[in-house]
């Protein structure tokens, strides 16, 4: 029973990652300067930075800004300085990390 239910799991993560994955993909993507990507969140949307990290190649960036008010927005930046906007939304709130050896 265990090993169907690890089975199913496995196709549905999937799924979902494949329907993620072909949704992006026709969606546009709104790109501009760093500098002017930057400037939008702050003027518009009164976000800043709360984290980033590289991708395993290096070769780009993604960031999360959020606002007081609960904005989110997920950028990603390539070294020629031209970012793009990946996701946004409402209702952020943090989560307390998990103390360690809890899960």
């Amino acid at each position: 029973m265990n090993k169907i239910a690890n089975t199913l799991s496995g196709l549905v993560a999937a799924g979902m990652l494949l329907l993620a994955t072909s949704t992006a993909t026709h969606a546009q993507q709104v790109c501009a300067s760093r500098d002017h990507a930057l400037g939008q969140l702050e003027k518009r949307h009164h976000e800043k930075i709360l984290g980033r990290g590289l991708t395993p190649n290096g070769k780009a960036m993604f960031e999360l800004f959020v606002s007081k008010s609960g904005s989110w927005t997920m950028l990603v930046s390539h070294p020629s300085g031209r970012s793009c906007f990946v996701a946004a939304g409402d209702s952020w709130h943090e989560v307390k990390p998990l103390p360690e050896g809890s899960v």
